[in-house]
């Protein structure tokens, strides 16, 4: 290990980062968790770990998992298994869109590399082998699924068909609603010499024997695919079943996301320039945009806010996908201005909720889209609303909710949601309904208003002057600067509480984010979102500098390297409960743990007061390489070092541990901040 580990970059005694930043080496794969890859296109992907492979899926990685997803780390069970490769003292390189895994055993040299197809639904899974002893070595590797074909193993094993064909096994779910024509399939192809394969449908198994020589190579290759049309998966078999074309097929992969996510920033700081040059895009593309599906959580819905907010950090190196994205979210939005909390595309079941931040999403990212790309276009781009159904007085609906024959353009669309918005502000205090939750979905029973989400409305309005100017709609203009005047105002009389603002207030008028609250004396986003949206009013600068330093004594444990959301935890002191926040252990998740989006937004205020060493302090504090250069540091991080987390906690028990990775929008807007204030400001 200490040979191949000189020239990694953060070494931590489990693996480092390659000199380009751009490939992540494990060589003691006893990480303290599963440490994982993403690999996906569109419509296909899998998880690969330390462990061994998690799961593969199809179309949706909930609804329509092909092998069983396994997320408990401490007795963990692979969805798919190999014998004789990835199977016993491995090292594993993960790259953008690839992983190779090698092993030698018995003067056998071993490696597999994994990927997947960026415009076929399939998994391979190259094998190389070379015999470098001086005798005859017969040598068998095999590849096993779980299937599943369906949600849970559980509920479909019973329903699946499974049959030999004449070079691989198919199977099916014919009892599937919404998948019963999809035909998953295992083939071994592309062998370079004589090999035997063997097809157990009992056992869901490939096996290959091969016999190699002294010093002779071979290879062949395991593919995992699924499709509609049986007869594509000939045409498959027959296209890669040749060693050149799976090599043309692995270049082409890596090609294509090294066009996606490598960047050429050169940035001051050796950490952050690895993450912002490849592993911030490449966690929001694979695993938020295509995936939506990590270890901690296999989700396949699509989130209003939350693919909204991913779309951002794209807008400069893909805009069409950001495009896309907001034509989409436009299509999810009822007559009334509210939108769809989440849904699963390939059904149109989702959940209707109140929410109060979610249809906000769509005007602030077309404002940022059409800015920075100048297609005025999409504006006028027509969509459909979506049937209302009523919720029947329940306070969240799942249904499946089908596209009426009503259409809007995007633009109207984004006014909408605006409206909509200000339609529920509050007599009392002038400030905006919070909902069921705001940006906070764990704020479920406060029910009043929202000083966050006020906030935030008074910077989308500053920002919409853009789009009101470029459709010279004058009187919508005054109206908006109007509404944000008076959000203003109602602001600077109710929200200031010594040297901060505070967050809420209940439905029976008392305050959250106070010190005269027990729990959450002071909450983290209203202070970076009251800078970032009221930064130009000279008038209360001195207020908005002191609630950083207010946030940075409260919220900010350099000991620990996070920044935690609120201060203190949630415990049950105060009588007012503010929702299901108070489920969660003190200091874990969004109860006074790091929640990585806040932190991001609190380096983005101190960019927007020029306080640039302030701003990249916390960058380089939440960045994760900085959590696990060491293997003490990485031993108490536990989680990926090249990806990052949601939440860190700050509960006394697991001080600095990281929670979720992955499947976390965090990374783009990590990205977002360092591409807006540090690509030009911090370049050498």
């Amino acid at each position: 290990m200490e040979k191949d580990a000189i020239n990694l970059k953060a070494f931590n005694m489990y693996g480092g980062f390659t000199e380009s930043g751009n490939e992540y080496h494990i060589l003691n794969t006893k990480t303290p968790v599963p440490w994982c890859n993403v690999m996906a296109n569109e419509h296909f992907g899998t998880i690969v770990s330390s462990y061994g492979t998690v799961y593969s899926y199809y179309k949706n990685s909930q609804s329509f998992k092909l092998t069983n997803w396994c997320n408990d780390w401490i007795s963990f069970v692979p969805g798919e298994f190999f014998e004789g490769i990835y199977d016993n003292n491995y090292n594993l390189t993960y790259g953008f869109g690839y992983t190779t895994v090698t092993q030698s055993d018995d003067g056998v040299e071993k490696s597999m590399d994994i990927f997947i197809s960026s415009y076929e639904n399939v998994k391979f899974q190259r094998v190389k082998l070379k015999n470098t002893t001086k005798e005859k070595k017969n040598l068998k590797i095999s590849y096993r699924i779980d299937p599943v074909l369906g949600v849970v193993k559980d509920v479909n094993r019973n329903y699946i068909l499974c049959k030999e064909l004449e070079n691989g096994i198919e199977l099916k779910n014919p009892y599937s609603i919404e998948f019963s024509n999809c035909v998953s399939y295992v083939s071994v192809v592309g062998q370079s010499k004589e090999v035997i394969v063997r097809y157990d449908t009992s056992n869901y198994r490939a096996e290959v024997e091969i016999n190699l020589n002294m010093d002779e190579e071979a290879e062949f290759t395991f593919i995992l695919g699924c499709t509609e049309d049986q007869n594509h998966i000939n045409t498959v078999i027959h296209n890669f079943d040749d060693t050149d074309a799976i090599e043309r097929e692995y270049k082409n992969t890596i090609d294509y996301w090294k066009k996606l996510v490598v960047k050429n920033m050169k940035l001051k700081d050796e950490y952050l320039n690895i993450m912002a040059n490849g592993w911030l895009l490449y966690q929001t593309i694979v695993c938020r945009l295509f995936a939506r599906s990590g270890f901690y959580q296999s989700g396949g819905a699509i989130g209003y806010r939350d693919q909204l907010q991913d779309s951002l950090a794209i807008i400069s190196s893909w805009p069409e996908k950001t495009r896309s994205q907001i034509i989409l979210h436009a299509s999810k939005q009822f007559e009334k201005g509210d939108v769809l909390h989440w849904w699963h595309e390939h059904s149109g079941a989702g959940i209707r909720t109140y929410f109060s931040d979610d249809y906000l999403w769509l005007p602030y990212v077309l404002c940022d889209y059409v800015q920075r790309t100048g297609d005025i276009s999409i504006l006028d781009e027509m969509t459909p609303y979506l049937e209302d159904k009523d919720m029947g007085g329940r306070r969240e609906a799942y249904d499946v909710y089908r596209n009426i024959e009503k259409y809007d353009s995007v633009y109207n669309h984004a006014r909408l949601a605006i409206d909509y918005a200000l339609s529920r502000k509050s007599e009392k205090n002038g400030l905006l309904s919070i909902g069921d939750g705001d940006w906070n979905d764990g704020f479920s029973n406060i029910r009043g208003e929202s000083v966050w989400l006020t906030f935030f409305m008074i910077n989308l309005l500053d920002k919409f002057t853009y789009l009101t100017n470029l459709k010279f709609d004058t009187q919508l203009a005054k109206r908006y600067e109007k509404e944000k005047e008076t959000l203003k105002e109602a602001i600077l009389k109710n929200t200031w509480d010594e040297d901060h603002f505070v967050r809420a207030f209940f439905e029976n008028g008392e305050v959250l984010g106070s010190y005269s609250n027990k729990e959450c004396k002071i909450d983290l986003i209203s202070q970076a979102w009251a800078v970032i949206s009221m930064k130009k009013y000279k008038e209360i600068r001195d207020k908005l500098e002191m609630c950083l330093k207010t946030a940075d004594k409260y919220l900010v444990d350099r000991n620990l390297g996070i920044v935690k959301l609120l201060y203190p935890s949630f415990n049950n002191e105060d009588k007012n409960n503010p929702g299901y926040i108070r489920a969660y252990v003190p200091g874990i998740r969004e109860n006074g743990g790091q929640y990585t989006h806040a932190s991001v937004w609190l380096a983005k205020a101190y960019f927007e007061l020029n306080k640039y060493d302030e701003g990249l302090e916390i960058l380089k504090m939440i960045n994760p390489i900085s959590h696990s250069d060491t293997k003490e540091k990485a031993d108490v991080y536990m989680v990926e070092p090249y990806v990052m987390a949601a939440d860190i906690y700050s509960n006394e028990e697991h001080p600095g541990r990281g929670g979720w990775t992955w499947y976390t929008g965090s990374s783009a807007w990590m990205y977002k901040v360092i591409e807006d204030y540090l690509s030009d400001n911090m370049s050498d």
